[in-house]
């Protein structure tokens, strides 16, 4: 994948991310990393597991599509379409699928 600083103009589609991330055979995909900022996505399919570790910085993530729950340090919450979740660093995290696929942007500062 082309990273976003070589992107004309910075910029690069929701559209050719997801073709990217169709790409590989990871449920997830670093789009840009630069002066501490990193941006990625991630889809979950039913029956597929979240396995992420806690992170040493802040993460916020926004849902694009999909529903299900986040479990953050143990408790349980349900996210949907259109609903950002704050992660504070090195808290143990991770998404469980509901009824549909989720589709995830996450923010790493």
């Amino acid at each position: 994948m082309e990273s976003l600083e070589e992107e004309e103009d910075n910029f690069i589609s929701l559209d050719k991310v997801i073709a990217d991330l169709n790409g590989t055979s990871s449920y997830f995909l670093n789009v840009f990393n630069n002066k501490g900022v990193d941006l990625g996505i991630l889809r979950l399919r039913k029956g597929e597991t979240d396995t992420q570790l806690p992170h040493s910085v802040d993460e916020v993530y926004f849902v694009v599509e999909g529903n299900g729950s986040i479990e953050i340090e143990g408790k349980l919450k349900p996210v949907k379409s259109a609903d950002f979740i704050f992660v504070p660093a090195y808290a143990h995290h991770r998404f469980i699928v509901g009824s549909q696929d989720l589709l995830v942007i996450y923010f790493f500062a």
